[in-house]
């Protein structure tokens, strides 16, 4: 599905489906087989159905990112997008699927 034909969720979705998280991130399915690599060489194919492409938008309160951006303090660097800036905080991301 190109750019400009996908279908983003209103903020409204994300309250409800959100379950009170500040941060929140719409995702689509994979459809794509998946394989994990080990030096080189296919180990298996990972199973798609725990998977999500979580490609945008985020929907963050302000309260979110600002405990997200403490929690980092003095350890940004490596932190390049809002995924990144997640894991390092150790933040729950909530998936807000789209069609």
């Amino acid at each position: 599905m190109g750019e400009s034909q996908r279908q983003f969720p209103s903020p409204l979705v994300g309250e409800g489906q959100g379950g009170g998280y500040p941060i929140r991130v719409a995702t689509g399915p994979i459809t794509d087989t998946c394989k994990e690599v080990v030096d080189g060489l296919v180990r298996r194919t990972v199973p798609r159905e725990t998977l999500v492409d979580a490609r945008g938008p985020w929907i963050i309160t302000r309260e979110g990112l600002a405990d997200a951006l403490a929690r980092v303090a003095a350890r940004e660097q490596g932190i390049t997008d809002m995924l990144s800036l997640c894991e390092a905080a150790a933040v729950r991301v909530r998936i807000v699927p789209t069609k």
